[in-house]
């Protein structure tokens, strides 16, 4: 059977239960650049390890090829499981092109004072203080309803995210199992939103498209701080570690699956932190 035949007559009927933001990502990287390449290759045939990778280093971004790989693995693990190829072909590891860590633009503690500030009175100002105070994820943020918000306590229940995916609004469950979580508000969060209370969506009747473009075009109306939606997360993530909150607590309110996540790509300490360790450091050293 030809590779490209498995994938459309049989993958795509199989992982039809796929959230469909993921479905729409893993045919974006088949038709842009699995299949040009490997759709007329017979499954029973040799696999080159040798002329994957060469396939994988053609590539312009390295981010593009390494996810082109991961849907490409994942495609022929499934075909394995389904007795259409051999088991060898899950043992394949092909040097794949070096990506360069993602260090997001974050915003510090006082960039978030004057953006909050900014958002007063405005329509996305309890879609930008959930976002900011709590860590969520863009699409968790779009996906909040007042009613997911507990007025007394001040905890904020995340169970549900809306994503724009192919010309219209997907809400899903949250991708993993942690991120289906309780959060906490600051209290100054909390204040202000018993007064915004309404209901529906926080973010009114906008999709996630439109929140994106109202936020930006606020920001550089008024001069206010900007990064983008999704960094709002990291910045929460990297003020929190400054203000030496646990990294693991931070990895819960992040809903984060893995506490090497959280270190990874939001552990990142400034100067200011550094110099304050190299003298705790000094003074245990230098009596």
């Amino acid at each position: 059977m030809l590779f490209g035949e498995f994938v459309e007559s049989i993958y795509w009927h199989d992982r039809a239960t796929l959230r469909e933001c993921t479905l729409v990502g893993y045919r974006s990287a088949w038709e842009r650049h699995i299949a040009p390449r490997w759709e007329a290759w017979d499954l029973s045939a040799a696999f080159d390890v040798r002329e994957v990778s060469a396939w994988l280093h053609d590539f312009t971004q390295a981010g593009a090829a390494r996810k082109a790989w991961a849907v490409m693995r994942g495609m022929l693990r499934r075909a394995v499981v389904l007795g259409h190829a051999d088991s060898a072909m899950t043992a394949i590891e092909p040097e794949l092109p070096h990506a360069a860590r993602y260090m997001a633009i974050t915003l510090d503690a006082g960039q978030i004072r004057r953006l909050l500030k900014g958002f007063y009175g405005h329509e996305l100002e309890a879609w930008l203080i959930c976002s900011v105070c709590l860590g969520l994820r863009r699409e968790e943020a779009c996906g909040l309803e007042w009613e997911d918000i507990d007025y007394r306590s001040g905890i904020v229940h995340i169970r549900r995210g809306a994503q724009w995916v192919a010309g219209h609004v997907v809400v899903d469950r949250p991708k993993t199992d942690l991120s289906l979580r309780d959060v906490v508000l600051p209290r100054f969060a909390l204040v202000r939103l018993r007064q915004l209370r309404g209901t529906g969506q926080v973010t009114g009747d906008l999709n996630p498209q439109q929140v994106a473009r109202h936020y930006r075009s606020w920001c550089e109306r008024q001069g206010l701080p900007y990064v983008p939606a999704k960094n709002l997360r990291h910045s929460w993530a990297t003020t929190a570690l400054q203000a030496k909150v646990d990294i693991s607590v931070v990895a819960r309110q992040l809903g984060h699956s893995d506490i090497a996540t959280t270190a990874r790509y939001y552990l990142r300490p400034d100067i200011a932190i550094l110099r304050e360790a190299q003298r705790d450091w000094e003074h245990l050293i230098v009596k």
